[in-house]
């Protein structure tokens, strides 16, 4: 019996042993717990430092960049005018693309010069002689001249307004019907309405030369000597606008049978929206949209299947090259432009010369050469 109890106390000892060991090892397991939560939290921490010092140093290698390679500009690369700083601004127009010729500047030797041309028939002949003897001062009124030259001023005449009053008349006939060959008048509309001049002159202005309306009323009264309303030069856009929607019809299925068409698109401001202006053109057409985007679905909506049979001319815009052409070429102004870019970096390699001049060659052969006979 005293066996028994002996061995029962030995086995109650070591059940004590090992709880007291496995309260060790908890206590030891929820110290490491710990450390490895706080070592966790240190290390997403040194991540977060990680990202913040990464970031960091793309940002100033990106700034760097500026003073380790010559900066970007309209001059040798696509970036606009606009948003080039003052000093390339100020370089682009004291630099040219153009290859320094060994000829001297001016008229070449050989080449027939031309000169304007005096008319048979002037509008008006002024004749000019002396009144007194600047000697002697004696009256000259008298004293028949002998004529020594002539020449011929080229001036505008006066700008004024012309009021053309038109009256509308109606006839009736023996058979009782009354004829007005001419429209009605609209209800509402001014006696006063203005002529196909202006109305000329107002749409070329904005359409082609892009006038604001504001500095087109102000031209029109500074000049012209005509006010006309803001609302009313829109107005005449729009009347132009419709009525010349069949020649641009035309201008754009022209377009669309065209073999080589050059495309391109600018950011423009639609009543404070962001729009864009595009432009397809071949050497003889021209045609000017608006699209809502810069992608390819606005020339996709526009030209549809012709597409596949054209021959793109356009710059790098990754648009271009979604699109199911004939084929790619990539405007050589800008490829020139591209070439600079390359020159400034590396004034001591010849390769990018080489392939501007080979450009400039090929421009010129074809400006002077018809396509049938330039060599292939």
């Amino acid at each position: 019996m005293s066996d028994k109890i002996a061995i029962f106390v030995s086995v109650k000892q070591q059940v004590n042993d090992i709880n007291s060991t496995l309260a060790g090892l908890l206590s030891e397991l929820k110290e490491l717990r710990g450390t490895i939560d706080s070592l966790y939290a240190e290390n997403r921490s040194l991540n977060r430092n990680i990202d913040k010092l990464l970031k960091e140093n793309r940002e100033l290698r990106k700034r760097l960049e500026k003073y380790e390679q010559p900066p970007k500009d309209s001059g040798n690369s696509s970036t606009p005018p606009s948003k080039e700083p003052i000093k390339a601004e100020v370089d682009r127009r004291t630099k040219s693309l153009r290859k320094k010729s060994e000829r001297p500047v001016g008229g070449q030797s050989g080449h027939e010069g031309t000169t304007r041309k005096m008319v048979e028939t002037p509008d008006e002949i002024q004749e000019v002689s002396s009144h007194y003897c600047m000697e002697c001062g004696r009256d000259l009124s008298e004293v028949e001249g002998v004529l020594e030259y002539v020449t011929q001023q080229v001036d505008l005449p006066q700008i004024r307004p012309i009021y053309r009053e038109r009256r509308f008349y109606k006839k009736v006939c023996s058979c009782g019907c009354c004829n007005r060959d001419y429209a009605p008048r609209r209800r509402g509309g001014n006696a006063i309405v203005f002529g196909k001049n202006i109305r000329a002159i107002a749409t070329y202005l904005s359409v082609v030369q892009c006038m604001p309306y504001e500095r087109l009323q102000s031209l029109f009264e500074t000049m012209f000597n005509v006010r006309i309303s803001q609302g009313t030069l829109a107005n005449i856009v729009r009347e132009m606008l419709e009525k010349s929607r069949p020649a641009i019809a035309l201008i754009e299925r022209m377009i669309k049978e065209s073999s080589v068409v050059g495309f391109d698109e600018s950011g423009c401001y639609t009543n404070g929206k962001l729009n864009w202006s595009w432009i397809a053109q071949t050497t003889y057409l021209t045609l000017v949209f608006r699209g809502a985007g810069r992608g390819a679905k606005v020339l996709e909506e526009r030209f549809g299947d012709s597409l596949k049979n054209m021959v793109a001319v356009t710059d790098r815009h990754s648009a271009y090259f979604a699109i199911d052409f004939l084929n790619n070429q990539i405007c050589l102004a800008h490829l020139l432009r591209n070439l600079e870019y390359l020159n400034d970096i590396d004034k001591e390699q010849t390769w990018a010369k080489d392939v501007q001049t080979l450009l400039r060659e090929a421009i010129h052969l074809r400006n002077q050469k018809t396509y049938e006979v330039i060599p292939k």
